[in-house]
């Protein structure tokens, strides 16, 4: 029987792609760089945002996190929440299922509490608490540690192949979302279980995974 559902945050619950990369340009440019232009920047998105800078090479890429974290969360009118999300958060609470999110963001609490999510998350794992971001599986393995709840009572959401990669990894059920950063074509490639393209369509797989569960 499903007892949780973990996400993935941007592309998944928020769009926050304008963001992300003003955010990267931002910060090439206070360093007097030339900044990365969109597509070189869509490509890092879904990494931990030190790898991001790393591969865009800024000379520095704990510096430049340190600058995008500053801007980032200076900048909410360029962050919206998926409005798929809020009426299936209210059911997911309703029905009593765990809900939480495991980001590769290293201040992701500081950011939800600036947006207006309708519900509160049981967990919220970030890179603030120093475990290796995705695609390493441990971000999901501490959730599922602290929610209490076995592989098989699990699932998780994401829109990029790293997110399938952690969930496979921890050995969960993992369902790719195809209105994030990659589509289905990507997606198909690393084998998840499930693809969506509406967060919706969780309430389906949930309901037939708990068949026979329900009273």
């Amino acid at each position: 029987m499903i007892k949780s559902v973990l996400f993935d945050l941007d592309g998944t619950l928020i769009f926050a792609e304008k963001a992300i990369i003003k955010g990267i340009q931002k910060c090439f440019e206070l360093q007097n760089l030339c900044p990365p232009k969109e597509e070189e920047i869509k490509e890092t998105i879904g990494l931990a945002m030190v790898d991001s800078f790393s591969v865009l090479k800024f000379p520095n890429p704990e510096e430049g996190a340190n600058l995008y974290r500053n801007f980032f969360l200076e900048q909410p009118e360029d962050i919206t929440i998926n409005s798929e999300s809020i009426e299936l958060l209210d059911i997911l609470v309703k029905r009593n299922i765990l809900i939480g999110i495991v980001t590769n963001r290293r201040l992701a609490k500081r950011l939800i509490s600036k947006l207006p999510f309708p519900v509160s998350f049981d967990i919220i794992v970030d890179l603030s608490l120093d475990i290796q971001p995705k695609p390493s599986s441990e971000g999901i393995l501490y959730a599922m540690n602290q929610l209490n709840v076995t592989p098989r009572e699990v699932i998780y959401v994401g829109d990029t192949h790293y997110d399938i990669i952690a969930g496979k990894s921890a050995g969960i059920g993992v369902i790719g979302y195809t209105k994030g950063i990659h589509g289905r074509d990507i997606l198909k490639e690393y084998h998840p279980d499930w693809i969506i393209d509406s967060l919706e369509e969780i309430l389906l797989i949930l309901d037939n995974e708990n068949k026979g569960y329900n009273s």
